[in-house]
């Protein structure tokens, strides 16, 4: 972690962020919180947040908040499975943001969400540094400093529009409290099935910056994408946000860009090399990649990932509209998902929602014995429901809330 605080220090120097005094609130990506090797292209790695938080504090900070949420249960599972605490030798404070105070911010001109329900502490804070992990992501493209906003909503809240629309819902959010600082992580990197299955690619670099949508530029050029492919990064640039072209952008590194910048894979969004034990039926006009159909997607790559899809021979999926026909089901093995697909939610078990929540088709899947592999240790989602209850009332050394 030494090497990292040196490299923070010239980070902050160079951007010349004036810390002293400041109430910081860092918000990384534990997306997928686990530890395992084969994760560490998928979260922030609490190394790079640690040496951030240390750092801060020696340069003045007056008080370092840790702010992140969990999609495997309460926020403290994510803490708890990245085990951050140990890095953090008892400085920062975390901020499970599930129990968070919220406010309601306005949208000038959106996209198309001009309400958002937000935490408090993101708009109260002096200083908003984005620590978000790089990496490729089913639903957009890619997921980098202006995709990590999206860890600040509820659950509830994330739904919403969280379809063909999605990359209208991340601008309108961007804009709620743009990052003052980017500390990307991208050490080692993630390319494949993000953002829950992504595999590691070693970059080697910090990439940091003081706008977003030019940081989330140069991370589309270290992956092989095309920014103005990236629907939100074109949006915000169309409101004046940042900018999307590299000639406009001053780079410290230019020749470091060059050499290690690669072609990712994308990930597969299509369902070919699951049909042997498989069937996914699709809607022939909406069928979001965005939204339901990537969430079968998402499902499916963790049982993929394992070696272990042939557990699910035999069962059919259900997705999107129109859809003629239905071939002749098994409906103790057919899940129809999302409210497109309604029309045939008598064939099987029917998971309701635009889109459906990211765990269901897993619930609905273990409901049915098929438990899904996890990287995650299930001690370290169990720690985290604990020191959820605790925190409640004020007994757990773990988790610390803010005052």
């Amino acid at each position: 972690m030494h090497e990292l605080k040196r490299l923070v220090r010239d980070i902050l120097l160079d951007e010349g962020l004036d810390v002293r005094g400041k109430r910081v609130l860092l918000k990384p990506s534990f997306v997928y919180p686990a530890r395992s090797p084969a994760c560490l292209a998928v979260s922030t790695q609490p190394e790079l947040v640690a040496a951030v938080t240390h750092v801060l504090l020696e340069r003045g900070a007056a008080k370092v908040w840790i702010a992140e949420d969990s999609l495997l249960g309460p926020s403290e599972v994510a803490f708890s499975a990245m085990g951050l605490s140990q890095y953090l030798a008892g400085k920062g404070t975390i901020v499970p943001l599930q129990n968070a105070p919220r406010m309601s911010v306005e949208i000038k001109d959106p996209f198309v969400e001009s309400r958002l329900i937000v935490p408090r502490i993101w708009r109260e804070a002096d200083v908003f540094i984005s620590l978000p992990k790089i990496k490729v992501n089913i639903y957009t493209d890619v997921t980098l400093s202006v995709k990590n906003n999206f860890g600040f909503l509820l659950l509830k809240d994330r739904l919403p529009n969280h379809h063909y629309n999605l990359h209208k819902k991340i601008a309108d959010l961007y804009r709620v409290r743009p990052p003052d600082l980017v500390i990307v992580d991208s050490v080692v990197a993630g390319e494949g099935q993000g953002p829950m299955s992504a595999e590691p690619v070693p970059l080697g670099v910090l990439l940091a910056g003081a706008n977003s949508v030019a940081v989330d530029t140069v991370a589309c050029h270290l992956m092989g994408f095309e920014p103005r492919g990236i629907e939100h990064l074109r949006l915000l640039h169309s409101v004046g946000m940042g900018p999307i072209d590299l000639d406009e952008i001053d780079l410290e590194s230019p020749a470091l860009l060059t050499e290690r910048a690669r072609v990712f894979r994308r990930p597969r969004v299509d369902f070919e090399d699951v049909s042997r034990h498989v069937r996914v039926v699709t809607g022939g006009e909406l069928c979001c990649v965005s939204g339901c159909a990537g969430m079968i997607r998402n499902s499916l790559d963790q049982w993929l990932g394992h070696g272990q899809l042939e557990r699910l021979n035999g069962f059919t999926f259900v997705v999107g509209k129109p859809i003629d026909a239905l071939p002749a089901l098994d409906p103790g093995k057919t899940i129809v998902v999302g409210d497109c697909a309604i029309a045939h939610a008598d064939a099987g078990t029917f998971i309701p929602g635009c889109p459906v929540p990211p765990l269901s088709i897993v619930t609905a899947l273990a409901k049915k014995g098929r438990l899904v592999p996890l990287r995650i240790r299930y001690r370290d989602i169990v720690t985290g429901y604990v020191s959820n209850a605790l925190g409640r009332v004020g007994q757990c050394p773990y988790t610390k809330h803010m005052q």
